[in-house]
């Protein structure tokens, strides 16, 4: 059969036209292709059980990261079955199963796009009649937007808070190192880079103590670690023969927030397939803080 070929996947099916169409692919919420039982015949492929990312016969299983890189199917030589799978994927492995008493015939190479399999599309009655692999087009980027916080307004950070001393002659300043990650299945993550699109959590310490909310939205890499030292002036009159102590504070703070938003995967081509997700928003902040100077006594000597 002809491929069939929307502008952000690619599909092509190889067998008969009979039996029932079956399609079985994670298009609606980016699930891929995960592991794969095939039962064969003396002249065709009998079925198949299949799983997607998000749960005698020969069983394959996509290790993280791992994608198809090239792939082949095979009719039964009379047009009215599927007759052999064959593909390896970008880690090497190879997969390949056939009819057990009828040769094989005409080779048919799939264009697999970016290896990103979506599932599995085709016909069955009592046999696989035909099949084809639905795979997403080369991909250019992926970006998580359209991010939105439910729960941030029911969110109160616990900041713990140590203070320690050091001797030092720094003018009074605060750093502050922010780590903001945020969670996505693995079956995408795991494949290829993705930046965010969103506004970023931030924790703010008022009358009542510590609150969040959210910053202008601007694009970070999935895990962000920013770094900032706000510069407090202040003048430090150090006496002859005297040593300055300060007083430093460190306060911690690590919290979750459950997120909403829209993976949006742009291909090469300019199309572009687009998903809804959840997952959690983590954040671990450390404050700084050089907060007081005091004059260390110099003892006397005896």
């Amino acid at each position: 059969m002809a491929p069939t070929t929307t502008e952000s996947t690619t599909l092509q099916l190889i067998g008969g036209n009979e039996g029932d169409r079956f399609l079985f692919t994670g298009e609606s919420n980016g699930a891929s292709l995960c592991r794969m039982w095939v039962w064969v015949g003396p002249s065709q492929v009998k079925a198949v059980r299949a799983w997607l990312s998000d749960g005698q016969h020969t069983e394959f299983s996509f290790r993280p990261g791992e994608r198809i890189a090239t792939l082949s199917l095979w009719g039964n030589g009379n047009g009215t079955r599927l007759g052999a799978i064959k593909f390896k994927t970008n880690k090497e492995r190879e997969f390949f199963v056939k009819m057990t008493s009828w040769g094989l015939k005409t080779e048919y190479p799939m264009d697999v796009g970016s290896g990103f399999c979506q599932g599995l599309v085709g016909n069955s009655g009592q046999d696989i009649d035909c099949m084809g692999f639905l795979f997403l087009n080369n991909i250019q980027s992926i970006v998580l937007c359209d991010v939105r916080y439910p729960t941030i307004k029911q969110v109160t950070p616990q900041v713990a808070v140590e203070e320690i001393k050091s001797v030092t002659y720094k003018n009074k300043t605060s750093k502050i190192i922010q780590t903001n990650t945020w969670s996505m299945s693995e079956n995408i993550t795991a494949k290829f880079k993705v930046d965010v699109k969103a506004g970023i959590p931030d924790i703010a310490e008022v009358s009542t103590g510590f609150s969040t909310s959210v910053g202008v939205e601007n694009t970070y890499s999935r895990v962000h670690t920013s770094e900032r030292t706000e510069t407090l002036s202040t003048n430090i009159d150090i006496p002859p023969g005297k040593k300055m102590n300060v007083k430093i504070t460190i306060g911690r703070c690590s919290f979750d927030l459950p997120y909403t938003g829209t993976v949006r995967m742009t291909c090469s081509n300019g199309s572009m397939f687009s998903f809804q997700t959840t997952g959690k928003y983590k954040v671990h902040r450390t404050t700084e803080q050089y907060k007081s100077l005091e004059t260390i006594q110099k003892k006397n000597k005896m």
